[in-house]
């Protein structure tokens, strides 16, 4: 059997973070030297974009870098709000994986019993799914929403219970919906598909969603990728830093990948780092680059850090980099570097640790841990310096990069 994902790894949501690399590696199965396909989708009720508070996703149903053809997640709630509002009611989301006589693929469904935006709009019986499949060599989608009733106003409009994909209305009052919105995209690893119930923009001043926010209800994708002899993952960040468990600065500069970059080199940079009365990070970025077929699946992935200062202690260039892949023939292999170029507090110099896990202290300063390592055989992390702030209580990671594979 292969990797099961799990379920309080994919309540997490939609996006990978931090941590989420070296979970799945936990949790994965045996090796296999068969090939294997990757399934990934998700459910959500309601999400909006455009800076709102509180308007993240919500209602979150997910399956993210698994070779399990079981994998399956659920959701449910009474009402998903947007701006204190009631957006969407009893709302229902599914994401599972299958293989079976129509091939090997991800379906993503979610419902509501309706959909309501004061008096300017309601929508029930609504019901979207979306599908990826791979079958006989051939990728393929389908996606598509259904309504039992369209009100825009006072007015229905039976016309739009079966609307074409991507069929922009005008609200009055609001702005205009899309309805059905679908599409795929296609790629030499596979391909994803996604479908959304409604999306709507509001454009002009009204109490129930600020103006300028978008928001999808009911939004759904299916992704499957071809056979390969695994599926490749990880990810990798410029700094991250908490006090305790709390974060005071989220990974900068993250890059995260759930089926590689077809070869290509991902760079993601970032001019400075400011971690408000913490540290000062210069220009900084990361990379990715992974692939998977039939021969071969592998991945890398890098952190670059121009130097960085923490009060009187000041830090050169710092990098490092993880590597993972597995050969048609079941081997694998997995490996990390990491350099720092030095270290320095009010002019004086202290020598740079090149073991793992090897820690150097700088009383009242702080305690340095160089090269903090995790590794399987299928997966390495490194964080090539991890700073624990005496007098602030607060941890900083800095040069993080992980990379993996499933199968």
């Amino acid at each position: 059997m292969g990797p099961r994902i799990n379920k309080k790894l994919a309540a997490v949501g939609v996006a990978a973070v931090v941590g989420v690399a070296s979970t799945i590696a936990l949790t994965s199965g045996s090796a296999s030297a068969s090939p294997v396909f990757g399934y990934s989708g998700y459910g959500i009720g309601v999400e909006a974009k455009g800076g709102i508070v509180n308007g993240g996703a919500q209602t979150v149903s997910t399956i993210s870098c698994t070779t399990d053809s079981s994998a399956k997640m659920s959701n449910d709630v009474a009402a998903a709000n947007v701006n204190n509002q009631a957006i969407a009611r009893t709302v229902r989301t599914d994401t599972h994986a299958f293989n079976n006589k129509s091939g090997n693929g991800v379906t993503s469904n979610a419902s509501a019993v309706d959909v309501k935006v004061g008096s300017l709009l309601h929508l029930t019986g609504v019901k979207t799914t979306t599908t990826a499949v791979y079958k006989n060599g051939k990728l393929s989608y389908t996606g598509n929403t259904t309504y039992a009733g369209v009100k825009i106003g006072n007015i229905s409009v039976p016309s739009l219970l079966h609307p074409e994909p991507n069929t922009k209305v005008a609200v009055p009052g609001l702005g205009y919906i899309v309805l059905n919105r679908v599409g795929g995209v296609k790629s030499a690893n596979g391909i994803y598909s996604y479908a959304q119930g409604v999306v709507l923009f509001a454009n002009v001043k009204n109490k129930y969603i600020p103006e300028g926010i978008e928001v999808a209800v009911l939004k759904t994708r299916a992704e499957i990728s071809k056979p390969a002899t695994a599926v490749v993952f990880g990810d990798a960040y410029v700094t991250k830093a908490n006090v305790d468990k709390l974060v005071v600065s989220g990974p900068t500069s993250y890059q995260a990948t759930c089926k590689g970059t077809e070869g290509k080199t991902v760079r993601q940079a970032v001019g400075e780092v400011v971690i408000p009365k913490v540290a000062y990070v210069g220009a900084a970025y990361t990379t990715k680059n992974g692939y998977q077929n039939e021969n071969k699946a592998a991945v890398t992935f890098t952190s670059h850090v121009a130097g960085v200062k923490v009060g009187n202690l000041s830090i050169g260039a710092i990098n490092s980099e993880a590597y993972a892949s597995k050969t048609k023939d079941g081997k694998y292999a997995v490996a990390f570097k990491s350099n720092i170029a030095s270290i320095t507090v009010n002019g004086k110099t202290y020598p740079v640790k090149t073991g793992v896990n090897s820690t150097l202290d700088i009383p009242g300063i702080a305690k340095l841990t160089f090269n903090q390592v995790k590794k399987q055989q299928r997966y390495i992390s490194v964080n090539a310096l991890v700073i624990d702030v005496y007098s602030l209580n607060t941890k900083v990671v800095v040069g993080h990069a992980a990379a993996g594979v499933i199968g």
